[in-house]
């Protein structure tokens, strides 16, 4: 899917695509990693999820610059890891990406799109100027930090509607 005002591609992600997902997820997550880490329990827990999820990446130029995953619930998609290189931030790219996400939410009768942040990183302010909306916050027990005594979990709703 392409944004013709933009120049943004949305598209799903191929085995092709993992070297440079990789180096965009570590580009954007860096500077939340002086933040937040997750402890060795919460990644092992991670690797041994059944990867049931999508990854969706960004391109502009034919450079991959943003990726995202999701993956489907009953009643909604949760979106997860969503990482915006650096140098491409403030351009729209996470608002194309998440519209592809509510798009994909609509097609298959869902009407919510989920997310989980961190507090401590200022990222609710910025999901709340994409329409979304603090529903549950928790002691976020499954990472540390070096910096904060205590972190917050915080997940985060977005409705999804038919325009």
């Amino acid at each position: 899917m392409k944004h013709p005002s933009t120049g943004i591609s949305i598209r799903e992600a191929n085995s092709a695509d993992v070297a440079e997902m990789t180096a965009v997820f570590e580009a954007a997550f860096s500077p939340l990693r002086l933040v937040y880490r997750p402890t060795k329990a919460a990644l092992a827990r991670q690797a041994d999820h059944p990867h049931n999820e999508t990854r969706l990446v960004a391109e502009v130029d034919g450079q991959i610059v943003a990726t995202v995953q999701y993956d489907q619930h009953e009643k909604y998609l949760h979106m997860i890891g969503l990482a915006v290189h650096p140098e491409f931030q403030r351009r729209g790219i996470a608002g194309c990406l998440l519209d592809c996400i509510c798009d994909r939410a609509l097609a298959i009768g869902k009407h919510a799109v989920m997310l989980d942040t961190i507090r401590e990183t200022g990222n609710v302010p910025l999901f709340e100027k994409l329409d979304f909306r603090v529903v549950n916050e928790t002691i976020a027990a499954w990472c540390t930090s070096e910096n904060h005594r205590q972190l917050h979990d915080v997940k985060m709703e977005r409705s999804v509607v038919e325009t």
